[in-house]
């Protein structure tokens, strides 16, 4: 069995010897076919270089044939030719050399002032060219002969150097801005041979001209002012020269520098009438970096005022850093007014008048409005069966009951009822009744504002014998009860008052009446009150001395009750012969507290807050807050035993 296995791999290895050396025939051969490939193209790489050299060879003597040729004429000459050759001079029968330019084109900057000379050196010059020099396109210089009546332009000195060229430089005196430009130096060859030159001169930046369209549409420029309708389209635009180029600017130096506002609001307090914002504007802002300004739909307030266009380049900023300013920072600015013609704008600064019999009552308003403005007031009159009508008040005349005046545009002061009352800037108009008389001077005034634009009305303003709208004092807390307190003003005694609450998240239309009200106590006169009496009213919430104050014959009431820390609001208003006043703003308190409770309160004098005690809800005691921090531990405990107790029975579970 072992030798029958033996004699088996015998065979078979004798059996794939043949295929092996088969395929080592194979391979060789492929090898050796692959490095002939690469000799071959060897071979033919070299030979095509050869050819390729021997035809640039053969290529160039052509080109060197062609020339000799055109030099030297046809190669069969006669014996006459050849006899005059050689007793001609050396040169004489040479061919032609064609002119050239030996300098390049320049740009040259200078200042005004200065003298320029700009080269042009001609190589090979002959009489059959000539050679120009052309500004533009005027020719100015024609070889050595000046072609203009300008004196300050010359030509060079007319010379030949040795390296045999010429020169034919232009000379330019005392060049100015008007020099600026391209010169050109030409030799009138076919085609002609030319250098340009640029020429620069440096000058300050200078404002031309501003023009100006409005309404016409057509561009107007000298204007120093300019009027259009508020609405219409502004155009501005500068024309500016300078080298360096100059960079331009425009700037608007405001006419109204406190804006007043087409609409006006009514203040919480409601007897004042303010400008829905007065914030200042600057008095000067960049408006536009370029040459150009365009107001679609101009506004008088935003958009009236100076514009001035500005150019400026190093010529300029550098003699206006040195200090020495001069012409050239002059001609740099140029400017012109814009004037926006608007209906008159009024605004009252109070709409309510308080005042009383015998005394003088004043009204105002502020009106700002392009062109000029005439104002005057009128007065409402009722009719028992027909619609009210306004009639004008005479304040002309020795007899007449009222006189006007007009102040300044500065911030006034206006002084009523006792409060003095900063009215907007602008013009203001005052009218003055110098001794109420009752019902017959007291109703409702309006001015009237008129110019070429149209007619305005301001709203009326109530002149009125009632109580001024009261004016919170303080609230405070009494014991352990909250107190409010109030002044009012009124020229006639003081006959009752109103005093409502009720909880602040309750509906407005939920007020309750105190019971009883609180009683009036005499005024005391003086401070700065003015001519008023000035009346102070207290009232303590859930006090007992309030009983005591009740008018006798009343039924008995109790007082008011308030929940703990809950929040209030309460409002008061006063009486006097001539009707009630405007109820105050609404002042917000807290409830009562018990009687071992701490807490601070928010005093309140005229709106501002001091920090005495102020009222606020009670807290959790001490045993309160030890038997939160007992519950707390015990919740933290067990749930840490939770927890590892879970681990412990996943990891047996694993296990």
């Amino acid at each position: 069995m072992t030798t029958k296995a033996a004699t088996t791999a015998a065979v078979v290895a004798t059996a794939a010897t043949p295929r092996r050396r088969r395929a080592s025939g194979f391979a060789r051969m492929a090898a050796f076919l692959l490095v002939a490939s690469v000799v071959l193209a060897d071979v033919i790489r070299v030979c095509e270089c050869r050819t390729l050299r021997d035809d640039n060879y053969r290529l160039q003597r052509i080109r060197r044939d062609d020339k000799s040729s055109d030099y030297m004429g046809d190669s069969t000459v006669s014996d006459e030719d050849e006899d005059s050759e050689e007793a001609s001079p050396v040169g004489v029968g040479a061919p032609h050399t064609m002119p050239s330019l030996l300098t390049s084109g320049l740009v040259v900057e200078t200042i005004e002032g200065t003298t320029v000379n700009l080269p042009c050196k001609v190589a090979n010059g002959s009489e059959d060219y000539a050679v120009i020099w052309i500004n533009g396109t005027k020719s100015i210089m024609t070889d050595y002969y000046t072609m203009t009546t300008d004196e300050r332009v010359k030509h060079g000195t007319q010379s030949e150097t040795s390296a045999g060229y010429q020169e034919h430089t232009l000379i330019i005196e005392q060049v100015t801005r008007m020099d600026s430009g391209f010169y050109t130096c030409r030799i009138t060859t076919t085609p002609p041979l030319e250098i340009t030159h640029t020429l620069r001169v440096t000058h300050p930046a200078k404002v031309l001209t501003v023009q100006a369209v409005g309404s016409t549409g057509s561009p107007t420029a000298g204007l120093k002012k300019l009027a259009v309708k508020q609405g219409e389209l502004v155009q501005l635009v500068c024309s500016v020269a300078g080298y360096p180029e100059p960079t331009v600017q425009w700037t608007r130096r405001a006419k109204y520098h406190q804006q007043p506002h087409q609409s006006t609001s009514v203040s919480p307090d409601h007897d004042q009438k303010v400008p829905d914002s007065a914030s200042s504007t600057s008095s000067t802002v960049v408006v536009s970096n370029t040459n150009e300004v365009r107001i679609d739909s101009v506004v008088a307030y935003r958009d009236a005022g100076y514009y001035e266009c500005s150019a400026h380049n190093s010529i300029t900023t550098g003699s206006t850093s040195s200090g020495s300013g001069g012409p050239n920072a002059a001609n740099a600015h140029l400017g012109i007014e814009l004037e926006v013609e608007f209906l008159p704008d009024i605004v009252v600064p109070r709409l309510i008048v308080n005042t009383g019999e015998t005394y003088t009552a004043q009204m105002a308003c502020s009106v700002q409005a392009y062109p000029k403005v005439k104002v005057t007031w009128e007065k409402e009159m009722l009719t028992p069966n027909g619609p009210a009508s306004s009639t004008p008040v005479v304040a002309e005349g020795p007899n007449s009951r009222y006189d006007t005046s007009r102040q300044s545009s500065a911030q006034n002061t206006f002084q009523g009822s006792g409060n003095a009352t900063a009215m907007p800037a602008g013009p203001t108009f005052v009218l003055r009744v110098k001794q109420v008389q009752g019902p017959q001077d007291f109703g409702r005034y309006r001015c009237r504002a008129e110019n070429r634009v149209g007619i305005s009305y301001s709203d009326y303003i109530t002149l009125t014998g009632s109580p001024a709208r009261p004016q919170q004092s303080y609230v405070k807390v009494k014991g352990k009860a909250p107190e409010l307190a109030w002044t009012v003003d009124s020229w006639s005694p003081l006959i009752e008052y109103q005093l409502q609450y009720r909880q602040q998240q309750d509906s407005p239309t939920s007020w309750a009446d105190v019971k009883p009200q609180p009683q009036v106590v005499e005024s005391s006169t003086g401070g700065d009150a003015g001519d008023e009496r000035r009346y102070s009213m207290s009232y303590v919430f859930g006090d007992n001395v309030q009983l005591q104050q009740q008018v006798g014959g009343a039924p008995a009431t109790t007082p008011v009750t308030l929940q703990h820390g809950t929040t209030y609001v309460a409002r008061l208003k006063a009486r006097n012969v001539h009707g009630w006043s405007d109820w105050s703003a609404d002042v917000v308190f807290s409830g009562g507290m018990d009687d071992d409770q701490e807490a601070n309160e928010i005093t309140q004098y005229g709106g501002h807050q001091h920090n005495d005690d102020v009222l606020k809800a009670s807290v959790a005691g001490a045993s309160g807050a030890s038997g939160l921090q007992q519950y707390c531990n015990t919740a933290l405990v067990t749930s840490i035993v939770l927890v590892v107790t879970a681990l412990v029975a996943t990891a047996t579970s694993a296990c």
